[in-house]
């Protein structure tokens, strides 16, 4: 949107440093939170919030110095704040109330698209059956989203912002918690389908009664042409009454709730998965940096999304990948976080080079072929990370190779060392403690000796691991990298939030009777009549076939029932005979009741082989609580 449209769309009581050739400047991206600026600065509109505890206005400078231009601010902050020290060359846009001027603009740009918009609200639920729609209608729609559970005052607008001329569909989040707010969202949505969720006790202390917060959310659906609300709360039930106000046929819909109930799906909270990081990130000294391990398809639940949501939590510093083509997709996606390339390939090093990424040297010949390439590019200062094998035995330097190497990289300018790492061998297990011990030391006279003599390096120094960064916080040194933690697994006993559920339904369910065998190979022979379900899962999704004849177990309405006869490829079977299931049940495979780590011990493995066993072909789901 241009300059002026807005500009007209917020009636602003003053313009400072717009010119004619100003007006039409091309407006991408608002902001309001200065931490979250993106790669286009001079696109974007930044508004300055005052909240009880801080006032956006004290960012401009700073983002004026990164490149942003438009900002949103009342005069009141004005004439604190800025007008003895304006930034030069900001175009500065005074009103009575910089929120109110946000939406204000929200509601313009939704004046602006006339197809249809899902308004959801409830108490619980909104997120759910937003995703849930989302999949079911995305192959007809281009759809405009509220982006995670972007629902609250600052959040609506931001989503409806994100409208264009490609929308076919939109679906938004309305959040409330005090009476009055859903009349400030109502003109920004507008919905022409309205869906009401359960309406519970959460975030009732502003409201007399239940019936006093189902009347506030209410108002969304003001001149709405069609209200929906199942009153068993059945997020898929609801899903489908959406589809027929759409206009599906009802066959169409079976089908379409069928394939997506019916498939086997991880499950991934994104919400869960940040304050895990949250966590191990409150051990560290806030000076100290943090790298996420998102190879292997960041342990099986989708690399993309997940960097993703860590780069958005600003609570980390590096992400890193095994090879090149893990960092080149994470590149393709908008990841712009540094990332490093823990196993480089020679065949990919202009890969590296030209997607920005950071190779880990780990011997002579790969510190050589990094630099020929790199001057070959005409490059100075590549950053590099480089590898100490401190007692692992695996990849990286020895102490006697320190002149060697110190010769090496003293001799030319094309890369320039941004750290000095190494890998613990056994931080997880106290019987390991000394050995640990050792490994520090030798890693720490090892970076000692290249900080020390190559005066221009002042590389940061990291050894630990999950398991590292909570028994042993004296040596965090300058950064630490974490992996198998973010997914909740601690080494030190915290309490941490499940972030992957795997979960596959029933397909059917019969009686088998006495002296009958299951599956291949007739391994499970049933001494009694026993009610045998179906689940479309099986080894090449990921479930191991040693889980096969009563070694492994799944949950069914919140009972364990187990495997029966051999695990299949694509199927298994399992006992349900007690349990009252029916076909299109869930079967949790691990989760929140049955942690991985149970299903990793009876494999007699590590819940690392478990979460990267998850095939491709098992579809993701992400979502924020």
């Amino acid at each position: 949107m241009i300059l002026n449209e807005i500009i007209q769309a917020i009636h602003p009581l003053q313009v400072i440093g717009v010119s004619d050739d100003l007006q039409n400047l091309d407006i991408r991206h608002l902001l309001t939170d200065s931490r979250l600026l993106g790669s286009e600065p001079e696109a974007t509109l930044f508004f300055a919030l005052k909240t009880e505890k801080n006032d956006g206005a004290r960012y401009i400078t700073s983002l004026v110095e990164k490149g942003v231009r438009c900002f949103v601010l009342t005069e009141e902050q004005y004439y604190t704040i800025l007008h003895h020290t304006t930034p030069r060359y900001t175009i500065l846009l005074l009103v009575e109330d910089a929120l109110a001027a946000l939406q204000s603009l929200a509601a313009y740009k939704r004046s602006l698209y006339h197809g249809p918009v899902i308004g959801i609200t409830g108490s619980n639920g909104k997120t759910v059956v937003k995703e849930w729609l989302y999949q079911l209608l995305k192959d007809d729609y281009r759809i405009t989203r509220s982006p995670k559970s972007y629902n609250s005052q600052i959040g609506v607008p931001l989503s409806v912002w994100q409208l264009n001329e490609q929308t076919e569909l939109a679906i938004f989040e309305a959040g409330i918690s005090e009476v009055g707010e859903m009349a400030r969202l109502q003109p920004m949505i507008r919905p022409t389908i309205g869906v009401i969720t359960y309406i519970g006790a959460e975030h009732g202390e502003n409201f007399p009664s239940l019936e006093a917060k189902r009347a506030e959310k209410m108002r969304l659906f003001t001149g709405c042409d069609t209200i929906i609300e199942d009153p068993t709360h059945q997020n898929i039930r609801t899903c489908a009454s959406v589809m027929r106000a759409l206009g599906y046929s009802e066959e169409v819909i079976t089908e379409r709730i069928l394939h997506q109930t019916h498939e086997t799906i991880l499950e991934v909270n994104l919400t869960a998965l940040v304050d895990n990081v949250r966590y191990f990130r409150s051990l560290m000294p806030s000076t100290t940096r943090l790298t996420c391990m998102v190879k292997a398809f960041a342990y099986g639940a989708g690399s993309v999304e997940v960097s993703k949501a860590l780069q958005q939590s600003n609570l980390v510093d590096y992400l890193a990948v095994a090879v090149a083509d893990e960092g080149v997709e994470l590149r393709k996606a908008g990841i712009t976080l540094p990332i490093i390339i823990m196993d480089p390939e020679v065949a990919a090093l202009d890969l590296i080079i030209e997607n920005n990424l950071q190779p880990n040297i780990y011997s002579f010949q790969v510190l050589d072929d990094i630099i020929h390439a790199a001057e070959a590019k005409g490059l100075e200062s590549l950053p590099v990370h480089i590898k100490i094998d401190s007692g692992m035995h695996r990849l990286g330097f020895y102490r006697e190779d320190m002149p060697a190497l110190l010769e090496r990289l003293q001799s030319q300018k094309a890369v320039q060392v941004a750290s000095v790492f190494s890998h613990l061998a056994g931080s997880d297990e106290a019987q390991f403690d000394t050995f640990t011990h050792e490994q520090a030391a030798y890693f720490q006279e090892c970076a000692t000796i290249l900080n020390t003599k190559l005066s221009t390096l002042n590389a940061k120094l990291h050894i630990c691991n999950t398991a590292g960064i909570e028994r042993f916080p004296e040596y965090h040194f300058d950064m630490c990298r974490l992996g198998i933690g973010m997914y909740g697994l601690s080494f030190a006993g915290a309490k941490l939030h499940n972030v992957c559920t795997l979960k596959t339904t029933i397909l059917s369910i019969k009686t088998v009777g006495a002296g009958s065998t299951i599956g291949y190979g007739r391994h499970t022979q049933l001494t009694e009549p026993r009610q045998i379900a179906v689940i479309p899962i099986g080894y090449a999704d990921g479930f191991d076939r040693r889980f096969s004849n009563y070694g492994g177990e799944v949950l069914v309405r919140g009972k364990r029932c187990p495997v029966v006869g051999n695990v299949c490829m694509d199927q298994a079977m399992i006992d349900v005979t007690g349990t009252d299931a029916q076909p299109g049940d869930y079967a949790i495979v691990f989760g929140d009741q049955l942690p991985i780590q149970e299903l990793a011990d009876k494999l007699q493995t590590i819940p690392y082989e478990v979460l990267t066993s998850i095939s491709r072909r098992v579809q993701r789901i992400y979502f924020y609580e």
